[in-house]
Order: structure tokens, then C-alpha cells, then sequence
């Protein structure tokens, strides 16, 4: 019942990001298998899954930094290999692990990566200064000197610097204490209301669940659902029915209205009494587990 078929129209308004049937192979392992999404102007993409699901080398395809076997990527209806300089300057992309110059400070590092982009002088000082201030980056002190949470906001301030549209992000809060994760979940959230689009991986549902528009859930490289995150949560709800017969007070639980429905009428024909009928909360990390497996 959880699936939602994947051959989803893309005429939608605003789309920027299109993937159709992307594969990647490495020897007898295929690690994407011929999975299909898309992502709108303004919207936050969770990407979720076990470790070896293929979401690191799904976000290096669609990145550009690694070529499918198979499939098609297309960002504003471009296709991405074969337009790939153009698309790159208007990515911000973020791998699973931060590399940075341990002898630069903050401000210098964005400096220089900014450069890269062509963004220089005056601009790239005050896009630095005000992402320093938005993440709270102390300027002065030299990386190496950071602990990992500061380390992951210098790391996407950089992706920040050249004014990207698309973000794509590896697990941005991977290994983060909570406060830090939950700084930077808000942080991206903040991103969307300057109609960035962005596309994460996480393990951590709830930020996935306080974020995010849509989600794509995978196992062993295959897409087993893509769509809302209300509408997956809602579809896995339960009811939970309280009733008492024969001087016991009974619960039954059922994820089907029908089913609700009659256990109601045999509770009632049978003389028992209907206490409470109550929808059991759901949270996506329950019907994650529901899908992939515990």
C-alpha cells in the first residue's frame, strides 16, 4: 500500500530538476538502479535510505561529478553532460566529508573559492561577511582550529559564495551534535524562501520530516517511493480502536477505514461498547521502517 507509482507526469510548473531512469553500475553491484524524480523551483528534496542504498552516488550523478550508465539529468530543461560547465556554476554542491585548508581562515577560504566562480572583490567580501554572520562563522580563527559542526557551516557557506539556484547536499548534519543539525536543518529551510531548490540525503527523519516538501526513499538502489511527505505519513496511518466487552477493557489496532468499520459493528453487535477510536500518530521515521525494513 505504500508505493506511489514513479511514471509521474513532469509537466509541472516551475520544474527544475528532472531524473529519468539514472543507473550506475560498479561491477556485479548496481548501485542506482534506473530510478526517476523531480524537483520544483523552491523546494527541499529529502533523499533517505540505509548506508549503501545509492543516495551518495545518486546526488554525484545528478551533480554532475560522476557519469550514469544509463539515465537522463536535466536542470531548466538542460541536459546536464552535455552542458555541463553552464549547469555547474549554478550548483552548490556539498559532499559527505568536509576538505578544507586548515591554514586558511574562514573568510579567506571563501575568498578564494569564491574567485573560482568569478566572483571577486567587493561582492565576494560581502557575500562572505554575511554568511559568516547567517552561520555564525568566526572570521579570524584558522580552520584547522574548528570543531566538525563550524567545519560543516564554513563547508556550506562555500556552496553558498557564487549564488547557486540548485543546492545538493550530502549529508549536511551526518555526524553533527543535535543543536548544530538542527541550526543548519533551519538553515536550509531559510534557503528555501530565497526559492533555492535543494536536494539532501539524511538519515535523521526528523529533520528530513521539518524541512523538506517531498521525500524519496530508497533501497538497494531502487526508488520505492517518491512523493509527499503528508501524503506518505497520512497513507500510513492507524486507528486505534478502545472498547470494552465482557467486563475487559479490549484495544485493536487496523490501517484500513473498511477494517475499522467492521470491528466496529462486531464490537457493537456483540455488546461490547465502543470507548475511543483514535488515530495513531505517525511520524516518517515509522513508515520508514514500515517500507525499508528495521
Amino acid at each position: 500500500m505504500w508505493s506511489k507509482p514513479l511514471n509521474i507526469c513532469l509537466t509541472v510548473i516551475n520544474l527544475v530538476l528532472k531524473v529519468e531512469g539514472l543507473r550506475k553500475v560498479y561491477g556485479d553491484i548496481i548501485a542506482v538502479d534506473s530510478i526517476s524524480f523531480h524537483l520544483e523551483k523552491g523546494e527541499i528534496l529529502g533523499l533517505i535510505g540505509e548506508n549503501g542504498a545509492g543516495k551518495s552516488t545518486t546526488l554525484k550523478m545528478v551533480s554532475g561529478l560522476i557519469k550514469p550508465d544509463a539515465g537522463r539529468v536535466e536542470f531548466s530543461g538542460k541536459e546536464l553532460f552535455s552542458n555541463l560547465n553552464e549547469i555547474k556554476m549554478r550548483i552548490g554542491y556539498l559532499p559527505e566529508f568536509d576538505a578544507l585548508y586548515d591554514g586558511m581562515t574562514a573568510k579567506e577560504y571563501l575568498m578564494f573559492f569564491s574567485s573560482l566562480y568569478g566572483v571577486e572583490g567587493a561582492q565576494a567580501e560581502e557575500r562572505a561577511e554575511k554568511l559568516m554572520e547567517m552561520l555564525k562563522i568566526p572570521s579570524d580563527r584558522r580552520l584547522g582550529a574548528f570543531s566538525k559542526g563550524m567545519k560543516r557551516k564554513v563547508s556550506i557557506a562555500r556552496t553558498l559564495m557564487h549564488d547557486p539556484e540548485y543546492l545538493i547536499y550530502d549529508e549536511p548534519t551526518g555526524g553533527l551534535d543535535p543543536g548544530t543539525s538542527l541550526f543548519i536543518a533551519e538553515f536550509l529551510g531559510g534557503l528555501r524562501d530565497e526559492k533555492k531548490s535543494i536536494i539532501f540525503s539524511a538519515h535523521n527523519m526528523y529533520y528530513v520530516e521539518s524541512v523538506c516538501d517531498r521525500v524519496a526513499i530508497m533501497k538497494k538502489g531502487k526508488l520505492i517511493y517518491f512523493g509527499d511527505i503528508d501524503e506518505l505519513i497520512k497513507a500510513g496511518r492507524k486507528y486505534v480502536i478502545v472498547y470494552s466487552e465482557n467486563g475487559r477493557e479490549e484495544r485493536m489496532t487496523t490501517e484500513s477505514i473498511d477494517e475499522l468499520n467492521r470491528i466496529l459493528r462486531d464490537v457493537i453487535s456483540s455488546g461490547g461498547k465502543i470507548l475511543k477510536v483514535e488515530p495513531e500518530v505517525m511520524r516518517l521515521e515509522d513508515v520508514y521502517f514500515s517500507l525499508v525494513g528495521k
